[in-house]
């Protein structure tokens, strides 16, 4: 099986949110009693294989989100996504990125994907420049029967 670990450094920057804390909006279930725990989209671990369940999944719902608490405040580049790359691409549309300090106010608009999404497409979200927040939340904001699923979720910055 092939696995490419996303934790690695980018010069002065390094990935954030590589196994920090995560919350989604709701934790989808499969058929086989696997769960697509929020947890799974920053393992490190770029498998865009749903089956293999490397992947953070919401149940279908209007405006799901899922979002990673940093531990404290930073400098943040870019937001990057991994798409699903098995099926169902086409779900990963509408998504905004934003940010939010200590309160979680969620403001700081970070990026905006139209989409729809191709399979295993890596999509890449620059923040504006001076972007800083603890917590960065990825939602689906238009529709009301989405999944939201995140193979693997970078958070670029310092």
């Amino acid at each position: 099986m092939f696995e490419t670990y996303y934790h690695t450094h980018l010069g002065n920057m390094s990935n954030l949110a590589y196994k920090k804390l995560t919350l989604q909006s709701s934790t989808f279930q499969n058929k086989r009693g696997r769960i697509l725990s929020s947890d799974k989209a920053v393992d490190g671990i770029n498998i865009t294989n749903n089956e293999v369940h490397s992947c953070a999944s919401t149940m279908e719902e209007a405006r799901p989100y899922w979002y990673v608490d940093l531990g404290q405040e930073y400098c943040l580049k870019y937001v990057e996504i991994a798409n699903r790359g098995d099926c169902c691409a086409q779900r990963l549309h509408d998504v905004e990125v934003t940010v939010a300090g200590h309160y979680k106010d969620f403001k700081k608009l970070c990026g905006f994907f139209k989409g729809p999404g191709t399979a295993g497409q890596i999509v890449v979200l620059n923040c504006p420049l001076k972007t800083k927040g603890r917590y960065v939340k990825i939602q689906i904001v238009d529709g009301i029967e989405n999944f939201l699923t995140l193979c693997e979720v970078r958070v670029i910055g310092k």
